[in-house]
Order: structure tokens, then C-alpha cells, then sequence
């Protein structure tokens, strides 16, 4: 919703190592906004509005497939102990 109003960053959590000593959210947040405002972290690829829908709908198709699979495994099983 509020995607034209602020510069999205999605960070790479492998390029931005935990250091040690830094053992709160908080801590961690302070320091990855200080990486961010000196401009230490790099901005990662954010699809398109219309191509992370797609994906969604993709995500959500195999997830039916899934359980429909489960059930027909299911209703096999009950009819093979019958």
C-alpha cells in the first residue's frame, strides 16, 4: 500500500553479517540503519508489483495441489486398510 511512498532497500542478510558483540533487535537495528544512511548496503532486486502477484498466485496454486494430493493420498489409504 504504501510502496510509492518510501525507497525500499531489501538488504541481503549475507552481505550484512551479524558483528560480534551485538546481541539485541534494537543494537542491530541502530547499526543497520547507521550501515544504511552511510550507504554501506546494497540494495537487492525487488520485482515488479504485478510479477510478486504472480508469484503469489503461483505459491498459492501449488499449495492447493498440495493438499488435494495429501487428500487423494489420504482416501487411497483409507480404502486400501477397508
Amino acid at each position: 500500500m504504501l510502496e510509492g511512498s518510501f525507497h525500499l532497500v531489501l538488504a541481503n542478510a549475507r552481505h550484512v553479517k551479524n558483528v560480534p558483540g551485538r546481541k539485541t533487535d534494537v543494537k542491530d537495528a541502530e547499526w543497520l540503519a547507521k550501515l544504511l544512511r552511510c550507504g554501506l548496503i546494497e540494495s537487492n532486486f525487488v520485482p515488479p508489483e504485478d510479477i510478486r502477484d504472480l508469484r503469489d498466485l503461483t505459491r498459492y496454486l501449488k499449495k492447493l495441489i498440495h493438499h488435494r494430493t495429501s487428500e487423494q493420498n489420504r482416501i487411497h489409504k483409507i480404502l486400501q486398510d477397508a
